[in-house]
C-alpha cells in the first residue's frame, strides 16, 4: 500500500482491526462496515475519529455508494472480503461506480492454491483446492478463489491488474499451527521465516492479492 498514493483512502468492510490502526500516512478515511459488531469495535478503536479524519458509516457499500462518487479516493481497500459474500460481482460493480480512473483497489482473499491447501489435498483431507474446508463451512465463506481465478472475476468487472501475487506462506493449516505454537514446536523466529519464504513460493502464500485499476 505505501507504494501508491493513499491520502483520500477507503475501507470496505473493516472486521475487527481498522487498517487505521496500522497507518497514519492518509489525510482523510473513510471506513464502511454493516457489521454490528466489526462496526462498534471500529468506533471503539478510533476514539475521537475527527481528530484523526476518520469517518465511520454503518452500511453496506452498495447503499451508500451514491454518497461516494464524488469522493475521488485514491486507495480503496477490500481486504477478506470477496470469499465472504455471495455475489462479489456485485460488489466489485460498485467499487467501480466509485473509483476514478486514478484510484487503486487493493484486494485481497484466501489463496486454494496455498501451500497448505495442496498439502491436504496430497493427504486426501480435501478432494481438490476448491472444495471448501471445515474453516471454510464453519464460517459460512462463500467462495474459494485461486489467482487466475481472481484476476479473471476483477477484469470479467471492469478493471486491469497493475499487481498481483500471494503473502503470507504457511505450511499447514491455522488451527494446526495454532497448536504447534501452543506446544512450543514452533518459535516467533521460524514464524517469521515461513512469512519470508514467499519469495522462494511466489504462487503459494496462504493469501493472494490484486491491485487494480479502471481499465
Amino acid at each position: 500500500m505505501s507504494k501508491n498514493c493513499h491520502k483520500k483512502l477507503l475501507e470496505i468492510g473493516c472486521g475487527l482491526e481498522s487498517i487505521f490502526l496500522f497507518i497514519d500516512s492518509y489525510d482523510s478515511l473513510t471506513v464502511v462496515e454493516p457489521g454490528e459488531l466489526f462496526y462498534q469495535k471500529a468506533v471503539e478503536d478510533a476514539g475521537d475519529p475527527g481528530n484523526k479524519n476518520i469517518k465511520i458509516i454503518k452500511s453496506l457499500i452498495e447503499d451508500v455508494a451514491h454518497e461516494m462518487t464524488a469522493e475521488k479516493f485514491d486507495f480503496i481497500l477490500v481486504s477478506s472480503l470477496l470469499h465472504e459474500i455471495p455475489h462479489p460481482e456485485r460488489l466489485l460493480e460498485t467499487v467501480h461506480q466509485i473509483s476514478s480512473k486514478d484510484t487503486v483497489i487493493h484486494i485481497n482473499v484466501p489463496n486454494a492454491r496455498s501451500f497448505h491447501r495442496l498439502l491436504a489435498v496430497e493427504m486426501g483431507l480435501i478432494n481438490s483446492e476448491f472444495q471448501k474446508s471445515e474453516h471454510n463451512i464453519q464460517f459460512q465463506q462463500q467462495g474459494v478463489f485461486s489467482l487466475e481465478s481472481l484476476i479473471e472475476l476483477t477484469e470479467r468487472s471492469g478493471f486491469k491488474v497493475i499487481e498481483s501475487g500471494s503473502y503470507s506462506f504457511k505450511p499447514f493449516t491455522h488451527r494446526q499451527m495454532q497448536g504447534m505454537i501452543d506446544a512450543s514446536l514452533l518459535t516467533d523466529k521460524m514464524l517469521h521465516g515461513f512469512y519470508r519464504m514467499e519469495k522462494y513460493l511466489p504462487q503459494f502464500g496462504s493469501e493472494i492479492y490484486v491491485n487494480i485499476k479502471k481499465a
